[in-house]
């Protein structure tokens, strides 16, 4: 009796050629996903930065001299 989950070689390879599509169109939404994310990230970077440099170059904060380091 054969089994009744056998496939042939042009099943196989019909199934695997029907699942080329669904590969590519995963694999697009992952990497966007990503790059959404590293952008977000990035621009978070960038606005912390941004911000410590504003407090640094307030006007307010540079007359105020920092105590010198003594080793």
């Amino acid at each position: 009796m054969p089994h009744p989950y056998h496939l042939e070689i042009w099943q196989i390879v019909a199934i695997c050629l029907l699942m080329f599509p669904a590969f590519f169109v995963a694999n697009y939404i992952v990497v966007k996903k990503m790059v959404r994310e590293r952008l977000a990230r990035e621009d978070r970077v960038d606005r912390f930065v941004a911000a410590g440099v504003g407090r640094d170059m307030n006007p307010d904060n540079r007359l105020k001299k920092r105590p010198r380091r003594r080793f």
